[in-house]
């Protein structure tokens, strides 16, 4: 009887916990140097992302993974992440596109991107506050490659820019 009670105490404490939610995405930048353009990699949850997508409008069947080969989902998902991504150099906004993504059985959304093609300057300004108007709790990281060098710079709802000096 002691441990049926001790169960049940046990599972009400459970139940009445409250998890603390944290959202991140993460991005890797690395200069090619022999076609001078910036290649991105972005990483997020696929789940997070489609709620995202649809509260801002964007309207698509299914899962996101079954988009990869509709280029109006395309045009309108590159679209929405150069709204929450984008890099400066000599105060200029660098162009970048949207390759393609892929969604892995883990869930986690892979978004592929290059930038025209650039003279990189002193430094570079990032701003990376995707799916931080969604989840107050969004944390996004950057790691940059140059030269074979990795920096990496955090983005908070309160800090969604961070400047990289070369």
């Amino acid at each position: 009887m002691k441990k049926f009670l001790f169960f049940c105490s046990f599972v009400l404490t459970l139940l009445s916990a409250q998890a603390h939610e944290y959202y991140f995405a993460f991005g890797e930048v690395e200069y090619n140097e022999t076609n001078k353009r910036l290649e991105i990699t972005l990483e997020m949850s696929a789940h997070d992302m489609e709620l995202d997508l649809k509260k801002t409008g964007v309207v698509f069947d299914k899962h996101i993974e079954s988009q990869t080969q509709n280029e109006v989902f395309k045009k309108q998902f590159e679209s929405y992440l150069l709204k929450g991504f984008s890099i400066s150099t000599n105060e200029q906004l660098v162009q970048l596109s949207l390759i393609g993504f892929d969604v892995l059985p883990n869930g986690q959304l892979y978004a592929y991107m290059e930038s025209v093609p650039l003279e990189l300057g002193n430094s570079l300004l990032f701003r990376f506050d995707l799916l931080m108007k969604s989840f107050p709790n969004q944390q996004n990281k950057i790691t940059f490659i140059y030269h074979k060098q990795k920096q990496t710079a955090v983005f908070l709802p309160t800090k969604p820019t961070e400047i990289i000096t070369l």
